[in-house]
């Protein structure tokens, strides 16, 4: 079965030159989504980490059909930028299973998430903390760590805080009454194992730091979004990372809840654009330019061949649900 569809679509991360696919938006051609092989790459993730809640970072493509697919799989979300909670709503995904990861929350987009079911806050400085003064007693905060030696961008702003100020936050919070539950990693989108079991490592120290600290013990550890990193094109590195995981954070021994927001790893190979009688695979961000422009997407839940059902496709008509995009406040 195949729909045809404009659908929101939050672009988590800006296209960079290596990323780009040439493209003719005069043309717009029909951007296509694999929803079956987009369903069996979440669910292998899931088995192949089964220590870990693989999340589902909606910023990587939100179309409702690929959201109800992990909801009706009990899979959970990350939200990432205050336009992917409005597109897990609308496409009736939304509730406790999921983690808002959003930089800088307003205090009414926190109650706002936290009335559509969400529990669960990554704060990335301590400011952010005055948001959940008051908080009512089921919403946790989860800390999030700056990388240490991971090279990044001159011109970015390090995202998280060092284990010092994250020590210091969980006193600050603890005297303000709100609930910390646990600690969230910042890896680069191609990690390698050891840079995994190098940031777990160090968070495990962070978090018995803010215990002798405070007295309370974090549940929660959070490896961040692009997950498995580089492991989702090397398949001998899943076991390895799944490994490394088990035995360093125990989670079946330990009581630590351990999740993680895979979005390319889901996503990769399951979007193609149809152009007349050829087709070609393209990434996240170059489906997102055309949509954008206003070009028909088109979900295939089967294994019928492309070209083959090109005419259905077009002969469908066009739905007015426009993209939605990361805005940047002032």
């Amino acid at each position: 079965m195949s729909t045809a569809t404009r659908t929101a679509y939050p672009n988590g991360a800006a296209r960079t030159d290596a990323e780009a696919v040439a493209v003719d938006l005069d043309g717009l051609p029909l951007v296509v989504l694999d929803l079956e092989r987009a369903r069996r790459r979440y669910q292998a993730l899931r088995e192949e980490f089964p220590w870990v809640d693989v999340l589902y970072d909606v910023s990587a493509l939100a179309h409702p059909r690929l959201l109800a697919a992990v909801a009706d799989a009990d899979g959970g979300f990350a939200v990432t930028h205050d336009q992917a909670l409005p597109a897990l709503i609308l496409a009736g995904a939304g509730g406790r299973h999921v983690l808002h990861a959003t930089p800088g929350a307003h205090p009414h987009e926190a109650r706002a998430a936290y009335d559509a079911g969400v529990r669960r806050f990554v704060v990335d400085s301590p400011r952010a903390l005055d948001v959940f003064v008051g908080a009512p007693a089921d919403l946790r905060v989860v800390l999030k760590l700056q990388p240490e030696g991971v090279p990044r961008p001159a011109h970015r702003a390090a995202v998280g805080m060092t284990p010092a100020e994250a020590v210091a936050a969980a006193r600050a919070a603890h005297g303000l009454g709100i609930r910390l539950s646990g600690l969230s990693l910042t890896l680069p989108q191609n990690g390698s194992p050891a840079e995994y079991v190098a940031e777990i490592v160090r968070a495990i120290g962070v978090a018995a730091d803010i215990e002798a600290a405070t007295g309370s013990r974090l549940r929660i550890l959070d490896l961040g979004d692009g997950f498995p990193g580089r492991c989702d094109a090397r398949q001998g590195e899943r076991a390895e990372l799944a490994r490394a995981i088990r035995g360093i954070v125990a989670p079946a021994t330990s009581g630590v809840i351990v999740t993680a927001a895979a979005g390319r790893a889901v996503t990769a190979g399951c979007l193609t654009v149809v152009d007349g009688g050829s087709e070609r695979e393209v990434d996240t961000a170059a489906a997102a330019e055309l949509i954008d422009a206003g070009a028909e997407v088109a979900v295939l839940d089967g294994g019928a061949s492309l070209v083959q059902r090109l005419p259905l496709f077009r002969g469908r008509g066009r739905l007015d649900h426009r993209t939605v995009r990361r805005t940047t406040r002032t």
